[in-house]
């Protein structure tokens, strides 16, 4: 197949990676945390040309982290969350641990970018968008440093090809110091970056959890569309198949309203 090929048979797998401890339900944190669902699902179908190539999971974090939706498409994603609505996910767990999040959201990818490769559309097997991650959460951790450190540097490795970008977003009581180091991606950068501020957005003081997230999904969309239209980087010839970088934000000064928005000295 040529590389224009290539990517017509390219499928983005996005991870909603959701805090689900006690303390979102402040200022109701958690209802507009899971509200971005289909949020989001609504405005990719104002964008029909590229709901077939994204597939969602949700993995929820607290004491311990899981995969409550696995990676699957927006049409099956909408029926989960009709269903959600009869037997709704309750946040009540007291801690809130990174590392576990970040050791689900990696086996999590491998297995979602093994199903994609492992299936075929018109004959000609799917490559994979390099993974988007949308971390949000309310608070710092609290969980072990040293082990929490290890599993965001295993997530995000360069031997690990389908290490993902990471846009982190804080709500409610998150303070930038807390998601400063977890950003991750090239927005801003010839190279990937770990630690790259510019993926970091925390919701000013005051400003309503629902507000917040509600702003910044077009502006994701856009983005997504941007990326899939324009095929991203060049395809990658690496057996991992792992293709392109999503761009991000084009401006971050049209979020300075809500967001607190980190430079990267």
């Amino acid at each position: 197949m040529s590389n224009e090929n290539n990517l017509t048979y390219a499928l983005l797998p996005t991870y909603l990676v959701l805090d689900t401890s006690a303390s979102m339900t402040l200022g109701n944190a958690f209802e507009a945390a899971f509200d971005f669902l289909p949020q989001l699902l609504d405005e990719i179908d104002k964008n029909a040309a590229i709901a077939d190539k994204l597939r969602v999971e949700v993995i929820t974090f607290d004491d311990g982290a899981h995969s409550v939706f696995p990676l699957g498409t927006s049409q099956a994603l909408a029926t989960w969350l009709k269903e959600k609505k009869q037997s709704p996910i309750i946040p009540d767990g007291d801690r809130t641990n990174y590392g576990d999040a970040f050791r689900c959201l990696r086996q999590q990818i491998e297995k979602g970018v093994a199903q994609i490769r492992s299936d075929t559309y018109n004959g000609n097997p799917y490559k994979a968008y390099r993974p988007a991650v949308f971390f949000i959460t309310d608070g710092a951790p609290n969980d072990d440093a040293g082990s929490r450190d290890k599993a965001f540097r295993e997530l995000t490795d360069p031997s690990f090809y389908s290490r993902p970008n990471i846009i982190c977003v804080g709500v409610g009581s998150a303070k930038p110091e807390d998601l400063a180091e977890y950003g991750a991606g090239r927005y801003g950068s010839d190279t990937y970056t770990v630690g790259n501020r510019k993926l970091v957005l925390v919701a000013k003081d005051g400003v309503a959890p629902s507000a917040a997230l509600r702003t910044i999904i077009p502006a994701l969309v856009s983005s997504i569309v941007s990326s899939i239209n324009n095929h991203g980087d060049s395809p990658n010839n690496d057996p991992d198949d792992i293709v392109g970088n999503l761009p991000l934000f084009e401006d971050e000064e049209e979020f300075e309203d809500l967001f607190e928005v980190m430079d990267n000295e």
